[in-house]
């Protein structure tokens, strides 16, 4: 198969970082854009305009806005540390569950494969939190290639 859009969801984890990676070498390979996406999933206890005093800066700020700030500052380096390899990622956030979102935004923008990190939660913490990429395998209608990293 020829990749032409390569979705990565990234959670700023170590895996996340190892799929991008991964996706980078293949959208190399292929001719493939990037697509990175973050999905900001709020706890259902904290509302999106509940302000905080975060203390890199000091002013008040509502936890919706900080996590947009957050993932935009994240995004924005990863992608141009892919541009120094020669591959063109765009960056994109969403509010939601991460395994909806993911799979919507994939069949939204014709995305050809999706590559992402996994934890590869066993036993009882699989059982409590589940895996996201794994959701991800089953709902999403284009492959899902899921990377853990060491």
């Amino acid at each position: 198969m020829i990749w032409k859009t390569i979705l990565v969801p990234h959670d700023f984890s170590s895996a996340a970082n190892h799929a991008v990676a991964i996706a980078r070498d293949e959208a190399k390979a292929h001719g493939a854009k990037m697509i990175l996406l973050h999905v900001i999933d709020l706890p259902m206890t904290l509302k999106p305009e509940t302000v905080i005093i975060p203390d890199d800066t000091g002013a008040p700020i509502n936890v919706k806005d900080y996590a947009v700030r957050q993932a935009e500052e994240h995004l924005t380096d990863l992608a141009a540390r892919v541009a120094k390899d020669g591959v063109s990622a765009t960056t994109f956030i969403r509010m939601g569950k991460p395994e909806d979102e993911i799979v919507k935004f994939a069949a939204e923008n014709g995305v050809d494969l999706i590559a992402m990190g996994t934890h590869g939660r066993t036993g009882l913490a699989h059982m409590l939190i589940g895996s996201v990429a794994e959701r991800v395998v089953r709902m999403a209608k284009c492959p899902v290639l899921t990377i853990r990293a060491d």
